[in-house]
């Protein structure tokens, strides 16, 4: 199977990191979805940072899943793909969602 580290697999300390990013995204995306036009809970920096940090850690860590399964010559792990991209999805659509809104408020 893989290299186990008291029972745990290398694979699931990494993908902690994927979900706990996945589940701030989600938290973001429901505050900009839910939140008045007036009430500021979350701005463009808070959304734009914690989009590019997500990215770039997880991309990272996407990378160094794959050096630890080649040199223990390990199958790839799919799983940590699809949660990549769970990410990239969230973080687009966060930014997505904000800036139309923030041209809808500006509009109105």
């Amino acid at each position: 199977m893989g290299v186990t580290m008291e029972g745990l697999e290398i694979y699931d300390f990494l993908r902690l990191v994927f979900i706990t990013f996945i589940i701030s995204l989600i938290v973001i995306s429901i505050i900009l979805l839910v939140q008045k036009k007036r009430s500021n809970l979350v701005n463009g920096l808070t959304v734009s940072i914690t989009s590019i940090i997500s990215i770039i850690v997880s991309g990272i860590n996407l990378i160094i899943m794959g050096y630890i399964a080649d040199e223990l010559n390990l199958a790839g792990d799919v799983i940590s793909s699809y949660l990549f991209l769970i990410i990239l999805g969230l973080s687009i659509f966060n930014l997505f969602i904000y800036f139309k809104n923030k041209n809808s408020i500006i509009s109105a």
